[in-house]
């Protein structure tokens, strides 16, 4: 524990920090640690409002959210690589451009960027759900949005793990983050167009709203990006095809590690 944030570390190397989306906690990335720990240190920590991360006092920001982000990589001491995923990648992409320097490599994972007025709205629909009825319809709406109804079958554990991650989550707490989430668009839109940093964007074939138009279309205004497009994946790689998810991301990762 680091102040108010919960960090967990494994693996030993150049450290690579893991930003989970929002509602969940550092435990999605459970299934990836290991292949990842081989060769870095890896270092996960809890969003504010999330799991073991107590919620701050106030309004959030999609700033708050890349202060934190900054708070993990000072104590590393080195330039670091970031890994975020949905609200996670907004956050990594918050906090490379502001401190390029302390950022070796992005890896940005189903990402909104640039949404069409119905995705918009489709969003701050969400947002209005969960402020009326709470974490319970969003637990479901989102896994099924995350997942098809066969993985959900041939995964019980997993998505009961979700489940109870989602509908425990600080209802304050998640309603700060998402609504971060649904207004972020074009402070987004204007850190990617400043960015230096080296950046893989990874979006689904299937993910029905951090599509991969919107992979694409963050890509080509980024200075130095690379596109992946996973096939038959959604919203959530890392639980998705986790073995998939690693090979995409080590590779790049991997890549001038002495740069």
């Amino acid at each position: 524990m680091n102040g108010r944030t919960r960090l967990v570390e494994a693996g030993a190397g150049r450290p690579t920090v893991l930003v989970h989306g929002v509602g969940l906690d550092h435990t999605m990335w459970d299934e990836v640690v290991e292949d990842l720990a081989a060769s870095r240190i890896v270092v996960r920590y809890d969003l504010l409002g999330h799991g073991a991360t107590a919620d701050a006092d106030g309004p959030r920001s999609l700033d708050d959210f890349a202060d934190q982000c900054l708070a993990v990589i000072d104590q590393l001491e080195t330039p670091v690589d970031v890994v975020g995923l949905s609200l996670g990648a907004l956050i990594a992409l918050r906090t490379a451009a502001r401190a390029p320097e302390r950022v070796r490599r992005l890896v940005v994972v189903s990402t909104a960027y640039g949404r069409r007025a119905e995705q918009q709205a489709a969003v701050e629909e969400r947002l209005a759900v969960a402020r009326h009825d709470g974490m319970d319809p969003i637990a479901s709406r989102a896994i099924d949005r995350w997942f098809t109804a066969p993985w959900q079958a041939a995964h019980p554990e997993t998505i009961d793990g979700l489940h109870t991650r989602l509908t425990t989550t600080d209802l304050d707490g998640y309603l700060k983050a998402y609504e971060v989430f649904v207004a972020s668009d074009d402070l987004v839109r204007m850190s990617a167009g400043g960015l230096v940093v080296p950046t893989l964007v990874v979006a689904g074939e299937h993910d029905p709203a951090s599509t991969p138009e919107m992979a694409h279309r963050l890509s080509e205004d980024l200075a130095d990006a690379r596109c992946v497009i996973l096939p038959d994946l959604h919203h959530v790689p890392p639980i998705e095809a986790p073995d998939t998810f690693t090979d995409a991301i080590i590779s790049y990762l991997d890549e001038e590690l002495t740069s």
